[in-house]
């Protein structure tokens, strides 16, 4: 009806717009041939007009322009009226298939209430064949009766004790693959518990050993300060042992060489002065050589203290690189760990939407003649394994049978298929499935 409303519309539309072309056209042929309104003139008042010269050739191709202008339009209309129709047409045909899917459902309905009648009227006749029977031999069937009673207790008594029986296997079944797959995922978790712990005792072990690094070059250090020190102390006590030495030496030598000049004064005076310029001399050159000892130690020592120093900055220099670079690739490691981890779940929630939810809207077959608006949220819980195990609406449509039809539908597509990425399927059973259920989108 709205597809006729609105073709209806286009073509009142079109036929206004040719309408007020040609009145346009005409005003113009009008205006170009210029009517007079007085066709009888008086002789005395003719008064001479000057001739207008019209345009025929522009005219026509007004005209043309004009004609080609409606065609075009009108086979606009027409390519858009074909496609009203065949979209109408392709609405016929779709209702015509509901309605004969409908028509067909009702026919298989009358035909299993047609059985159940025959059924029923063959069951009328042969109780009254058997009440003929019965008036005739009165007592042999109620004997029958009586047994073929107590035969259908005891049937039904044996036949309700092996359903209860093969209900309390499947109950046992769904309990035992129940606690299975708890167990698989203890073992999971457990795996996942067991490697974060070796992860974080790795890393603790290197931060150990970097502390434990760290201590032992400090530890260097301060005993190469401390050698230092005692090597200077030992240095500087035999430098003194040996002044000393030298010191009693000198003296030893100047009392004996004074006794020795007091008894020979006179003799060699001249030979004692050389003497003692020669023993001046000697003693200058000790102090020189004692001078150039003393600053030769002083420069090992401070060419071995800027030594160590330098080796002690080279070591801390070292570390604190190692660790820069420890704290790097552990940072690193952390990023593209947490990069894997928003893949791996930005994955598994399309996993969800390409694969999970079309299944599942797959298996539903809405009631018939459900509301063409209806539409429920659904949150479906499930495990590992894809197996449904609670369905929550958290917006009902308000249609029993409606949202009956989509608890079905999800119910009968369990087990859902689910990643084969053991992270991707822990993240969906944790997350959970939410899906809208209409007719509009399904």
């Amino acid at each position: 009806m709205r597809l006729e409303h609105s073709a209806w519309r286009q073509n009142l539309i079109a036929t206004v717009f040719a309408v007020v072309a040609h009145a346009v056209v005409g005003l113009f042929l009008l205006f170009a041939l210029g009517f007079s309104k007085n066709p009888h003139p008086e002789p005395a008042l003719v008064e001479s007009i000057p001739a207008e010269v019209v345009d025929e050739v522009a005219i026509r191709e007004e005209l043309k322009r004009l004609a080609e202008l409606e065609r075009q339009r009108q086979q606009a209309e027409a390519e858009r009226q074909a496609k009203l129709a065949q979209a109408e047409r392709e609405a016929r045909e779709a209702e015509a298939r509901r309605q004969a899917e409908v028509r067909r459902q009702e026919e298989a309905e009358a035909a299993r209430r047609k059985m159940a009648e025959e059924a029923k009227q063959r069951a009328v006749e042969e109780a009254k064949q058997e009440a003929a029977e019965k008036a005739k031999r009165e007592a042999e069937e109620r004997r029958k009766i009586t047994e073929e009673r107590r035969k259908a207790a005891e049937e039904a008594k044996q036949e309700a004790a092996e359903k209860a029986k093969r209900e309390a296997e499947e109950r046992r079944k769904i309990r035992a693959e129940e606690r299975r797959k708890a167990a698989e995922e203890a073992k999971r978790q457990a795996r996942e518990r067991r490697k974060l712990e070796e992860r974080r005792k790795a890393v603790e072990e290197a931060k150990q050993q970097a502390e434990q690094a760290r201590k032992a070059a400090g530890e260097a250090k301060r005993r190469q300060v401390e050698e230092a020190r005692k090597a200077e102390e030992r240095r500087k006590v035999a430098e003194a042992k040996r002044k000393a030495a030298e010191e009693a030496k000198r003296k030893a030598e100047t009392e004996a060489e004074a006794k020795r000049k007091a008894a020979e004064e006179a003799k060699r005076k001249a030979e004692a002065e050389a003497e003692a310029e020669a023993k001046r001399k000697a003693a200058e050159e000790a102090k020189r050589k004692a001078e150039a000892e003393a600053e030769a130690e002083a420069k090992r020592k401070a060419e071995a203290e800027a030594e160590a120093k330098r080796k002690a900055a080279e070591e801390a220099k070292r570390k604190a690189e190692a660790e820069a670079e420890a704290k790097r690739k552990a940072e690193a490691a952390r990023k593209a760990e947490e990069a894997r981890r928003v893949v791996q779940e930005a994955a598994a929630a399309d996993f969800a939407k390409r694969r999970i939810e079309p299944y599942i809207k797959r298996q539903w077959k809405p009631a018939l003649g459900s509301d063409a608006k209806l539409s429920c949220e659904v949150v479906i819980s499930v495990n590992d394994a894809g197996a449904v195990t609670k369905v929550r609406f958290i917006k009902p449509s308000g249609d029993i049978r409606f949202d009956d039809s989509v608890k079905m539908a999800i119910l009968s597509a369990s087990p859902l298929p689910m990643p084969s990425d053991d992270y991707q399927a822990a993240y969906i059973a944790k997350q959970s499935l939410k899906i809208t259920f209409s007719l509009d989108s399904n």
